[in-house]
């Protein structure tokens, strides 16, 4: 693969995996900012409680978390070693 290829792809995944974060985040902010008016809201439209709500929130946090590291950071961080040693 040519020098030039490594280095976009390096950069796609790493800007990708950086606006999954700002992404994260804003969700982080918006979920905790307004869960005392949206958890009975969404506990009553879906019918699940609160507890269970609860654990859909962390379970998707900890989701994003995987994507991000090990499908955008990893292969990125490969790519730059790559780069690094074609040099």
């Amino acid at each position: 693969m040519e020098n030039e290829k490594i280095i976009f792809f390096r950069n796609l995944l790493f800007r990708s995996f950086i606006i999954g974060v700002l992404f994260t985040i804003f969700f982080a902010v918006v979920t905790f900012s307004f869960w005392d008016l949206l958890a009975p809201w969404i506990g009553s439209l879906f019918r699940i409680e609160e507890k269970e709500l609860g654990e859909l929130v962390v379970t998707f946090f900890m989701n994003v978390r995987i994507v991000l590291v090990y499908f955008m950071l990893t292969p990125a961080i490969a790519l730059h070693w790559m780069s690094m040693s074609k040099k």
